[in-house]
């Protein structure tokens, strides 16, 4: 407990009891729901998640047809959210099918991009040896993630322990960035890059 100076008394609640998703647990309909639940990174996935849709839905750009074609959107990407019981790994699963949406709002509406929250992006990497440039949108919320797009390519990158930079890495690809510059490692090969603007 702590006293403030005018006598009052205020319990500090562990970080867990403050990491609550967008939706109400006590209603949660799926094991993907349940999951979210009981994870503080999840949770915190979902709230930047609502917080991009809500600032796209609600945009002065936005359109009744296009409102109603996100709305539609959301409602399938929850469906294929849902889907995650099937995986042999259901957190990795969700997080994944979370960081995509987050990319995939931040890249499609620009008003999900009108004020900073727990992510950041798209940036577009020209990368020496690639024919496409990379987007990269940065998850900050929860476990930190970078959602990597390039040609008919999409990655999600746990961040890793790195000595500087922010290195992300798995299953033998790896996007390290150092500033505005980057490296992109793939099947050994490395391809240096350079920060061109919104992805």
């Amino acid at each position: 407990m702590l006293r403030t100076a005018t006598g009052l008394t205020l319990l500090l609640w562990p970080l867990a009891a403050m990491a609550q998703p967008s939706f109400d647990c006590s209603k949660a309909e799926s094991s993907a729901e349940e999951a979210v639940c009981a994870s503080d990174a999840l949770s915190a996935m979902d709230v930047e998640t609502a917080r991009l849709f809500d600032l796209a839905l609600h945009g002065p750009d936005m359109t009744m047809e296009r409102a109603q074609e996100l709305r539609a959107y959301q409602r399938g990407w929850i469906k294929g959210r849902d889907e995650c019981w099937k995986a042999d790994d259901l957190a990795l699963c969700i997080r994944d099918e979370y960081a995509l949406r987050i990319d995939a709002l931040r890249t499609g509406y620009a008003d999900a991009r009108a004020t900073p929250g727990a992510s950041t992006g798209p940036f577009a990497y020209v990368c020496d040896g690639l024919d496409a440039a990379v987007s990269a949108t940065y998850v900050q919320a929860g476990d930190p993630v970078v959602v990597l797009r390039w040609g008919d390519n999409a990655r999600v990158l746990p961040q890793v322990i790195s000595g500087s930079g922010a290195r992300y890495e798995a299953d033998g690809l790896q996007f390290w960035t150092k500033g505005p510059d980057a490296t992109l490692t793939q099947d050994g090969a490395d391809h240096a890059c350079r920060q061109d603007g919104i992805g």
